[in-house]
Order: C-alpha cells, then sequence, then structure tokens
C-alpha cells in the first residue's frame, strides 16, 4: 500500500527544528506482552494502553517529530496525552485540537520520548496503523501496521493448595508469565466452587510480578473444600488451587 501524506499543523514553536531521515526503527508501542515483527507490532486484547515511544539520539535532542495513526478499525478509539506545547510526554495540543490522530512531540536531552496512548474498544479484528514524519518540508515512512491478538500467556497458582482456618478467610494467589517473565496488567477472572462467602472482585489485574490475589471467606464454618479457578480474561488459559478449610 502506497503511504499517504498528511501534513503536520504548524505549531507555535520558538525553534521549529525537526528531525531528519526518520525511520521506523526508532519506534516502539511499548505494553504488556507486545510482539514486533519487522515495523509491525501485535498487542493483546487485553491491552487500555501502550507506550508510544520514540528512541533517537543525543543529536536529536529537543528536535520535533511527528506519529500520524490512520486506518483505524471501526469502534476502536486512540487517545494521545496532550500537554501544551510539544514535549517528550505530551502531543501539542494544537495537533491535537485539528487531527486527534496526530501527535507533534519534542526530543528531550538524551533524544527520546515516551507518549502515553489510551485505547479502547478493542477486539481481535482492530487494527491500525501509522507513520513517522518529519518536517518542515514533510519526509514520511512506510506505515507500520498494529493488530491484536489473544494474549498467549501462562497462568499458574502459587500455591496448588492452600489452608485456611473455619470462619476465617483464604488467599489464593496466581502468577501470569509469558516466556517466564512475569507479565503485569493482564485481566483475569475467578470463579470459584464450594465453600466461601465474601468474595473479594471476581475480575483481577496482575501486579509487577504478574500475580494476582483472590480472597474468601468461610464465615459459617462450613468444614468443606473450595475450588478456585483463574481464567486469563479472552481466552480459555486458566489455572486452579484448592481451599482446604480445617
Amino acid at each position: 500500500m502506497a503511504a499517504i501524506s498528511i501534513a503536520p499543523v504548524q505549531a507555535a514553536q520558538a525553534d521549529n527544528t525537526w528531525i531528519s531521515r526518520p525511520s521506523l526503527s526508532t519506534v516502539s508501542l511499548v505494553a504488556p506482552a507486545t510482539v514486533r515483527t519487522g515495523y509491525n507490532t501485535s498487542l493483546s486484547t487485553q491491552t487500555s494502553t501502550f507506550v508510544l515511544t520514540y528512541k533517537g539520539s543525543v543529536s536529536d535532542a529537543g528536535k520535533f517529530a511527528q506519529i500520524n495513526f490512520f486506518a483505524i478499525s471501526s469502534g476502536l478509539s486512540i487517545v494521545m496525552t496532550g500537554s501544551p506545547r510539544a514535549s517528550s510526554s505530551g502531543c501539542e495540543q494544537q495537533v491535537l485540537a485539528g487531527d486527534s490522530h496526530s501527535c507533534m512531540f519534542a526530543l528531550d536531552g538524551a533524544g527520546n520520548a515516551g507518549i502515553t496512548v489510551t485505547i479502547s474498544g478493542v477486539s481481535l479484528s482492530s487494527s491500525f496503523k501509522y507513520i513517522l514524519l518529519s518536517g518542515p518540508n514533510i519526509v514520511q515512512t512506510d506505515p507500520a501496521v498494529v493488530t491484536f491478538a489473544a494474549p498467549k500467556s501462562k497462568i499458574a497458582a502459587v500455591a496448588g493448595t492452600v489452608k485456611a482456618p473455619l470462619g476465617g478467610a483464604a488467599l489464593v494467589r496466581f502468577r501470569i508469565t509469558e516466556n517466564t517473565r512475569a507479565v503485569r496488567d493482564m485481566k483475569v477472572v475467578i470463579t470459584f466452587k464450594g465453600t466461601g462467602e465474601h468474595a473479594s472482585s471476581t475480575t483481577l489485574t496482575s501486579d509487577a510480578s504478574g500475580v494476582v490475589y483472590f480472597y474468601i471467606s468461610n464465615v459459617n464454618k462450613k468444614r468443606a473444600n473450595t475450588t478456585v479457578t483463574a481464567t486469563i480474561q479472552g481466552t480459555s488459559i486458566k489455572s486452579s488451587a484448592t481451599i482446604v478449610w480445617n
């Protein structure tokens, strides 16, 4: 597909110096369970935010660049963090006012930037494209394609059997990994069978160690077992643990 030309909105900057020779090798979308193939990226269907990351060189410190998102699937919403002036963490507000899918940003002293992007309405069929531009005489890259895939992470109970006192509460933990590395911000759905009341939330999100925590009580002091199952949301990937009340 031929690249499209989208002229950036000129922002009121004292020094409108842009990067030269834009390359997609400097750009990545950082989120849990991201897979990059060449310049194309696959994000998890659980992704709600990612960091649009630019890694350049010190020689580009303070210069400007622009990312344009386009060919966005129906129902998919993309919102970029704005700032009053283009910065290394926010898009120039004048650009966002004219085109919410164009982000003009400035590089920091190391020639880097990181813009937080919020997305919603994601499905397995969602996709979008983006290009990197420099100016003021427009030079742009070929487009990169972003698609979405169901998570392929693994989930396992930290302890397969948990003992808890009658009339008390039990804690069951599950850990999510991908290629042996912990996955944070993964959504997990909890179900349970057997004895138990006053369960904590049954929709959980993993922490920085990839762990989710589920609490349940047995205030009626029933001497029985409870099976707790954790399923990675949007998949059939699951794990179970048993609570033994005694």
